[in-house]
This record gives structure tokens, sequence and C-alpha cells, in this order.
């Protein structure tokens, strides 16, 4: 590890080096050095390669992004990387791992799971600032990452093809949530007929990836930091507003097997749409500002394709901690969606 650190910096001391945070996709670990005489914490990772199948388009991706956010009216601090000593973006290990490293923000705070509608407002509100800040960048200079990752037609188009393989018995238990998703499927088609205009989106809003003062009121939390950009590339409004809405208005987590505890609260969406509209309302076309009710559905909905279709081929795609894991997941996801109306 300390071979990796010196490929990014000229210091003279290593003080620490320990994980960091809850992530499930990268490793990460928070590092302090002492550099120029003074000391330094940084935010080192290994960006897992096997998701996130171009490493150099997402680093050129978060690049490009800090580099646009530097320019503009934007009060949040910007996740920004480190270049390695001979100027670039990622170390190349001998084992084939892809290293980076990131500014780290101190006394700060995330939080897994909204639990006030001002933590919801705020963290809308800072999602949305930073979609707003984004506004004035050429989507089409950002890769897509992660092909297809959004497109619920495409999604659509797999889950019927898992349907036509699946494994018999699986299909069985999970033929419920099946019939579910197929009575619903035209939601697909009615986003993707609206064409609407693609911008650079996050694309992964939960709250865990935003960073808060860690002194202010933990009820009505001050953003400092939207973190996570590895899926910023070109997308739909939805997305964005979506994932929160998919993410925050349940308390319950996508593991969660009890669906009698998975319930959509109302005052958590209306504090979501407020807070995104604060920063995004004067922005979004009206096609788009008037089919922000269909963002939560349309991503929770394609939430419960993955999950499910991915069960019943035999999870290819998803980690799973236990057999049926993936089939809670989407069971999770079903409930919610139909509790939305």
């Amino acid at each position: 590890m300390e071979q990796i650190v010196q490929h990014f910096f000229d210091y003279q001391q290593l003080i620490s080096l320990t994980p960091f945070g809850s992530g499930h996709i990268n490793d990460t670990y928070r590092l302090e050095i002492v550099s120029g005489g003074q000391p330094q914490t940084w935010l080192l990772q290994r960006l897992n390669h096997h998701v996130f199948r171009q490493p150099e388009a997402v680093m050129q991706n978060i690049q490009l992004v800090a580099e646009h956010l530097e320019k503009q009216p934007y009060e949040l601090k910007i996740l920004k990387p480190q270049p390695t000593l001979d100027g670039h973006w990622l170390y190349y290990d001998p084992s084939g791992n892809y290293w980076r490293v990131f500014s780290f923000f101190d006394k700060t705070a995330s939080y897994e799971q909204v639990e006030t509608p001002g933590q919801a407002h705020a963290a809308a509100k800072a999602f949305g600032a930073f979609a707003r800040a984004l506004n004035g960048l050429d989507a089409s200079q950002l890769q897509a990452t992660i092909p297809n990752f959004h497109n619920g037609l495409w999604r659509l188009e797999q889950f019927h093809e898992a349907i036509q393989h699946a494994l018999p018995e699986r299909l069985t238990e999970a033929r419920a949530e099946v019939d579910v998703i197929l009575a619903h499927q035209s939601l697909f088609q009615q986003v993707a007929d609206l064409h609407l205009p693609l911008r650079a989106i996050h694309h992964d809003t939960k709250v865990n990836n935003l960073l808060f003062d860690a002194a202010s009121d933990t009820a009505h939390p001050t953003a400092v930091a939207v973190i996570d950009l590895d899926t910023v590339m070109p997308g739909i409004v939805l997305s964005d507003f979506g994932d929160l809405v998919r993410t925050a208005t349940s308390l319950a987590n996508e593991d969660e097997a009890d669906l009698s505890k998975i319930h959509f609260r109302q005052p958590i969406y209306g504090a979501l749409l407020e807070g995104f509209l604060s920063e995004m309302g004067d922005i979004l076309t009206p096609a788009e500002r008037s089919a922000l009710p269909l963002a939560g559905p349309w991503l929770t909905l394609m939430q419960a394709v993955r999950f499910i279709g991915d069960y019943i081929v035999g999870d290819v795609y998803y980690k799973v901690k236990y057999a049926g894991h993936n089939l809670v997941r989407g069971r999770g996801q079903v409930a919610l969606f139909e509790q939305m109306g």
C-alpha cells in the first residue's frame, strides 16, 4: 500500500492508512501523510474495474465535471482527483488494480437513511444544485461508463430474455412479481416517448452519496459535498430525482424481507420535490417538470426488473448473501412501486 501512495505523493511520513466508509463497490481508505512539513488527509481508493470496465473514461468524466464546477457559482465543495506524480489520474499496479486519490472533506457526516423531511429537503437541494451547476456542460462530452444504465426499454428487453431462460422453479417463486412488472411495463415506453433532453446526470442519488456538516442539526443538515461521481454520464433528469424518491421515501433498505416495513412516506416525497425544484425549477423544461411524478415509479420498477431478472436466471449479476436474496430485494422494490400509485 505504501508503494501505491508513493506514486501519488512525495511525502516525508505516512501517518496512517485505514479503511473508510461503507461502500460496496470500491475499496476506500483514509490516508494521512506529512508532505512539505504539513499534515495532509486524502482519500485513497481502489476502483472496481469489474463494475467500471472503462476506468480511464470514469476518471475523464470526473475531471471534466470538476473543472466545469470550478467555473460555476457552485457553493458546495468539489470532489477533485489528485494526479499521480507522472500526471495520470489512475495508478495501475502490477496486480492489475486501478488506484486513485481524491480530496478529503473533514468534519463531515453521512447518513444511510433519510429520517426527516429536513434531511430529504437538504439532500434533494444538494443534488439539485449539482445538476443545476452542470446544466451548461454539454452532456455529449461525457462518456457512458455503464452503457444503458437507466435505459428502461433496454432493461425491459433484458427482462423478457431472462423470462425465456429462467430456471423454472425460480420463475414460479417470482411469478407474482413478474406479473406486476409485466402489467406495468408500458411505463418504460411512456417515459421513452417523452424524449426528455440529455443532461449530465449523477445517476446514483442515494443520501449516502452526500456529505453534510457534522456540526449542523441532524434533522436539518447542511450539505457540504456531492460524492461518488463514478456514474456521472449522459442521462435524463428522471434518473436523479427518481433514485432520490426510490431510496429516500421508505425507511426500509433494499434487503428488507418484511414487506410490512416498507412504507412510501408522502411527507418525505413532498420535501424531496420542494428541495429539488428549489434549485432546478427554472432550469427544467415544461416536459421535464410535468414528468417528475413518473420518476420514482419508473426508477423503482426498473430496479425491480433488475433484481427479479437476475434472480430468475440464477443470480449472475448482483452479489448475494443467501439463497433468495435477489428475490427479497425485488419484492421490496415491487412493494414500494405499488405504494407509489
